[in-house]
């Protein structure tokens, strides 16, 4: 045990008896692969992949599905 100004007091304190059971090397390795799962950062193409496009539904009332259709027309994208 250590004192925080004069450092050591001289008084051992028995560990408890989890510190003697034997280290199980497949817990290890379970444990280290998961929590390095932690610090992967996410990759796609482009963060905002699928929503650069201007497509709202154009709900209902007008007879058509509900599927969201790029606005503007003429162009090889209207009307989806």
């Amino acid at each position: 045990v250590f004192d925080a100004k004069s450092g050591s007091k001289g008084e051992a304190v028995a560990l408890p008896a989890v510190f003697t059971a034997p280290i199980r090397n497949d817990v290890v390795s379970f444990v280290h692969t998961n929590i390095s799962k932690n610090k992967r950062q996410a990759y796609a193409v482009a963060f905002e992949a699928g929503h650069q496009t201007s497509a709202e539904s154009w709900g209902t009332g007008r007879a058509v599905s509900r599927i969201p259709r790029v606005a503007g027309g003429g162009t090889h994208r209207s009307g989806q």
